[in-house]
């Protein structure tokens, strides 16, 4: 969708991305228990690949993601090693081309219409307050700075709106 705003790059179906991603016999809810040594390994992995990244990852949400039921046997906890791989799947994305961009948008859409960049591209500076007021519709939006002063996308899937 994103795509299609900005133009440029190769069209996906984003529903595609997201196949098989939503379970409905999934109890998202339920939780298991990390251990502590688990939740070491983990860090100890992210760290690796990323060194400077993984701190952005607090042990909270690290242990958000780990203590889910696993989409494929909801009887059981998701294996570390698909923990591990969503949260390099972040780091990656954190690291691409598109996260600075939106950093970008979003301080355009925050700014005055008076702007230099706004008055120079209406229609961009149009765009932008309108990814903005999508994302804050409740369900997604920017709360708090990283540890780089890059804001933050907070995304509550219990309040998105179902079809």
């Amino acid at each position: 969708m994103l795509e299609s705003l900005w133009g440029g790059g190769e069209k996906k179906n984003p529903a595609s991305e997201f196949e098989g991603a939503i379970d409905d016999n999934v109890d998202t809810e339920k939780e298991f228990e990390v251990t502590p040594e688990e939740l070491t390994s983990i860090r100890a992995k992210l760290e690796s690949g990323y060194p400077a990244d993984f701190k952005y990852f607090s042990d909270d949400y690290i242990l958000s993601v780990a203590s889910k039921p696993y989409s494929k046997d909801t009887s059981i906890r998701r294996p570390l090693e698909y923990t591990t791989d969503k949260l390099v799947a972040v780091l990656k994305w954190r690291q691409g081309a598109f996260a600075p961009e939106m950093e970008d948008r979003i301080k355009l859409s925050n700014g005055p219409p008076t702007a230099t960049e706004a008055v120079e591209d209406p229609e961009k500076f149009a765009k932008c307050q309108n990814l903005a007021k999508s994302l804050n519709y409740g369900s997604m939006y920017w709360h708090g700075l990283d540890v780089d002063g890059r804001p933050v996308l907070w995304i509550r899937t219990n309040r998105m709106v179902s079809s």
